[in-house]
């Protein structure tokens, strides 16, 4: 499946350090709420929406360990690979820092009629 790679942060507008390091914010991206992390190693991205009680992740915290705290229970995710510490999980999504900015992938829905 093929990926289509969005934007999320141009180094020209938002300068070379967009967000800090462990910290968490709401992006909206093709009508999508995604929660950004940003760690020492880089930008992860997982589903906004926590699903224990469906808080919004990226109003919540980042611990050290890179987990993302919800901000209503504390249940907390793992920005890497969406694993919960609870049992549970949630979507993640690849990021890519290039030259010109920050990316966010989606996988495309390929039809092919034959």
């Amino acid at each position: 499946m093929a990926i289509k790679w969005e934007k999320i942060y141009d180094f020209n507008l938002h300068g070379n350090e967009p967000q800090q390091i462990h910290s968490v914010r709401t992006i909206e991206v093709n009508e999508k709420r995604i929660c950004l992390a940003r760690l020492p190693e880089g930008y992860f991205a997982i589903d906004d929406r926590c699903p224990h009680a469906g808080a919004r992740l990226g109003m919540g915290k980042c611990d050290n360990h890179g987990n993302v705290i919800c901000p209503v229970h504390r249940y907390r995710y793992d920005v890497k690979t969406g694993k919960g510490l609870q049992g549970d999980f949630v979507n993640t999504y690849p990021t890519e820092t290039r030259k010109d900015g920050v990316y966010i992938g989606f996988k495309k829905n390929w039809w092919w009629p034959f």
